[in-house]
């Protein structure tokens, strides 16, 4: 049995990631359970996620040894720092026989050096818990390239394996091909002039203030518009600079989506302004739809997924002028990027390929021989 462990199961691309992954493993023929803290509407059916802790993030890293100890799954696969280095701690006392394989999704050192006060003190003490336990892993692996250079860097992990493994984003094959957009409550007339879209969680690293300052920079240049799809502590700071902006008539925040796909496909551009990713799952979804991308080239992963610019603009992080401009060359088309080419990109992130690295890794683990994949690219 394979466990991938959530500290709550909620709406987001790590959820969608995790789920991805089990119903892959599952088509061949691995038993996987996904096990969380509580349900909070992630992905799939409640049935598809056993959930051990529903008072919260305390009460699931508390019962989670016991658990564990309980049931003996041959491997944990962690997701989460914090728990990543309190099952390493527990290991020898509680389920010696379990394998802890740590994923990181996220960049180490971009929410620690962003952080103040007692947040900063609590990223600086996980951060040397996770110098001594990570090295006690079964196996290590990265979403990017970036996030494993950076784990190697923010932990001293040099001499330490880490495998880099592409989040399972797209289906492969026939799924590549358009499909027919499903019907939604489209905010703005459907006329010509161009939709920009952001999607994700309105957190303060995605930098939803420099999309709005770069977005009124366009509008001021050309007709657009701006759609912003997602939930999160920023939403009431952007209402208010879209009205102290005076540019509502051009804006809409229809809030969280359950498919992002067909809003995609009505859009002209995504942006993804971030001071930093760990991979950034929605700039894959982008090009499966056929639909341009601006990203900041943040630490770590757009700049990977869009091959250093090749597929989309890459502008500096933090520069509202340079991402403006960015924009309006991209809805000019002075920068335009082949549909087909878009697309034929984003299978390269398809969960057929995530599975099979996986597998590897779940191979070498389980036999206990030594791992060597190639960075997925």
């Amino acid at each position: 049995m394979i466990w991938l462990l959530a500290s709550r199961w909620e709406p987001g691309g790590l959820e969608r990631v995790q789920y991805n992954l089990a119903r892959a493993l599952r088509t061949q023929g691995r038993a996987v359970r996904i096990v969380a803290g509580r349900h909070a509407g992630g992905p799939g059916d409640e049935g598809d996620v056993r959930c051990i802790a529903p008072a919260g993030a305390v009460q699931f890293l508390w019962r989670l040894p016991g658990y564990i100890r309980r049931h003996q799954p041959e491997v944990v696969m962690t997701t989460s720092n914090d728990v990543a280095v309190w099952l390493l701690a527990c290991r020898r006392w509680a389920f010696p026989r379990t394998r802890v394989v740590v994923s990181q999704h996220l960049s180490i050192s971009g929410p620690r050096l962003s952080a103040k006060g007692l947040r900063r003190m609590k990223l600086e003490a996980i951060r040397w818990t996770m110098r001594w336990a990570f090295r006690k892993a079964d196996a290590l692996v990265a979403v990017s390239a970036g996030v494993a250079k950076d784990m190697h860097d923010e932990l001293g992990l040099q001499g330490c394996n880490i495998e880099v493994i592409y989040n399972p984003v797209v289906d492969g094959g026939e799924a590549a091909a358009p499909e027919v957009p499903k019907p939604i409550a489209w905010p703005f007339d459907l006329d010509d002039v161009p939709v920009i879209v952001f999607a994700g969680r309105l957190a303060p690293e995605k930098r939803l203030d420099l999309l709005l300052r770069a977005f009124t920079r366009v509008r001021a240049a050309r007709p657009a518009r701006l759609l912003v799809l997602g939930e999160g502590e920023m939403s009431a700071e952007l209402r208010a600079g879209v009205e102290a902006a005076g540019i509502g008539s051009d804006c809409a925040m229809p809030g969280r989506v359950d498919d992002i796909a067909p809003w995609l496909k009505r859009s002209a551009l995504l942006v993804l302004p971030s001071d930093y990713e760990g991979f950034g799952n929605v700039l894959v979804e982008a090009m499966q739809a056929g639909t341009q991308v601006v990203a900041t080239d943040c630490p770590s992963g757009p700049a990977e997924i869009l091959a250093g610019g090749v597929y989309g603009q890459l502008v500096p992080v933090g520069d509202a002028q340079a991402l403006a401009a960015a924009i309006l060359a991209s809805l000019d088309r002075r920068f335009h990027v082949p549909v087909e080419a878009l697309r034929r990109r984003a299978q390269e992130f398809s969960i057929a390929r995530s599975r099979q690295a996986y597998e590897r890794v779940l191979h070498a683990v389980l036999s206990r021989e030594p791992v060597s994949l190639r960075e997925l690219r």
